[in-house]
Order: C-alpha cells, then structure tokens, then sequence
C-alpha cells in the first residue's frame, strides 16, 4: 500500500499537477447561514470570461448581496459602423440558505438592482430567476423583486442584451410652391356694353412642405448592479406549557409503572 502511495505521489510530483479542492465560503447573518462556491461562479460579457475579481459579496439582514464591481455593463451604438449592434452578457450563480438553530427559513426574496438608456432606436433587455426587464425607451433604474417558498435558492442564471438600431426618419427640408390648378379672373368688360365680360386662367400655386428621409441612428445601455437574496425567518415556536406537563406526567407514570414491575 506505501508502495502504491508512493507511486501516485510519484505521478503527480512529475506531471506537475497539483489537486486542490476548495472549500465553500460560510458567512452568518444575523439568523441566516449563508454558503456559496466562487469557483461554481460564471461571468461572461460580450464573450470576454471573467474570474472571481469580479464578484462582490456582502451579508445583508438574513442574506446575502452579489455585486459584479462594475463588469456586468454593455453597451451597443450604430453609430460607429452605421449598422445594428447587439452586446450580450450571461451570468451564473448559487448561495445556499439555512437558519440557525431555532429559527426556520418560510420565504425569501430576490431583487435584482440596475439601470439602464437608450437612444432610440435602441433596446435593452435582462432575465434571471423569476425576473424578465425589456425596454425600448427611455432610461433610469431598475428593481425587481420575486418572492420564493422554502429555503432552496435556485441557481441565478441570467442574461443581459443591449442594441443600436437603425431607423429612418422624415426632416423638414422647407416649402417649395406646387402648381394646384387654374382659376378664372376678370380681365376686361366691354365699355359700350358693361354686362359683356371676358376672363383669363391664371395659374395657382400652393406652398408644400417637403421632407428627405435620413438615416436614425441609435444606441443602449444597460448594467445589473447587485442580486440580493434575503430570507424571511421565523423562530420555531415553542411547544405550549400544558402539553410540556402532560408529556412530563406521561414519563412520570412510566417510571412508577416499571419500578412497581420491578419491585414484584
């Protein structure tokens, strides 16, 4: 067996390869137990992998809050290559929940922070565990929260998307006078005989506002900020005095029962 040992230690210290397993990190929160894994953490932003740098994590009251430090950001314009721009970004991660001794977890909450702008025509969009945000106006910041019965936290994956469309849009080029037709006007009456009367057509012409279609140019943002998990936990309630002395009279009158057997 120390020879096998040996042999294996043998491999390993050849090939260079070492085996490390990490442990999970454990934090507490006031009546929560929070355990989580960075090395089972994912970030990947317009197909660029980032590492656990990129990850904040801090206890809230009976939770935890994720932070992606400023990496979980995209933004997209047209107005670079005058053609559509898509920026996408997905995440994964997973906290486990228990409570301490003498408290149960009955619900939690996830509420995921960010904000974002656009430029129309431009869109945004984000998805995650229970939360689905799309826009295509507008800007500002965002909080969504989903309620979860129990204390198994789903794994929170999600993505973002951000796009710089292309539209097209009529501007005001001024007037330009369009002929409308012609109208008759007096020219001449006849002085012997004033009841005779001769007309002439006279061209009209109206003033059309004229517009040229250009090219509408847009852009978007979005970033997702933080996702807060925070359990709703209650103490396990204390069984009422009157069952506590019924139980104890119970063990009570065992006792008695099996030293009388005894003593016959």
């Amino acid at each position: 067996m120390k020879c096998i040992n040996k042999i294996l230690m043998g491999v390993f210290l050849l090939s260079g390869t070492t085996l490390v397993y990490a442990a999970p990190t454990q934090l507490f929160s006031n009546d929560t137990i929070i355990e989580y894994d960075l090395d089972n953490f994912s970030l990947n932003v317009n197909g660029i992998s980032h590492d656990a740098s990129a990850f904040s994590i801090t206890p809230v009251t009976n939770g935890v809050r994720l932070g992606f430090s400023g990496y979980l950001n995209l933004y997209a314009s047209s107005y670079f290559s005058y053609s559509p721009e898509e920026k996408m970004a997905d995440y994964s991660a997973l906290f486990s929940l228990a409570p301490t001794a003498g408290n149960i977890i009955t619900d939690f909450n996830i509420t995921y922070s960010g904000g974002y702008f656009i430029e129309t025509p431009g869109s945004v969009g984000a998805s995650g565990v229970g939360m689905s945000f799309s826009e295509s106006s507008g800007g500002g910041a965002f909080s969504i929260t989903s309620n979860f019965t129990g204390m198994a936290v789903p794994t929170l994956n999600g993505q973002l998307s951000a796009t710089g469309s292309i539209g097209v849009i009529e501007v005001f080029d001024g007037y330009q006078e369009v002929f409308v037709g012609n109208q008759q006007v007096l020219d001449y009456c006849e002085l012997e005989n004033p009841a005779i009367c001769y007309y002439r057509d006279e061209p009209v012409y109206d003033q059309v506002a004229i517009y040229r279609q250009e090219m509408d140019l847009g852009e978007a943002s979005i970033y997702l900020e933080s996702i807060t998990i925070a359990a709703n936990v209650t103490a396990v309630p204390e069984p009422p005095v009157g069952i506590l002395m019924t139980f104890g009279l119970l063990v009570l009158g065992m006792q008695f029962r099996r030293k009388k057997s005894t003593d016959t």
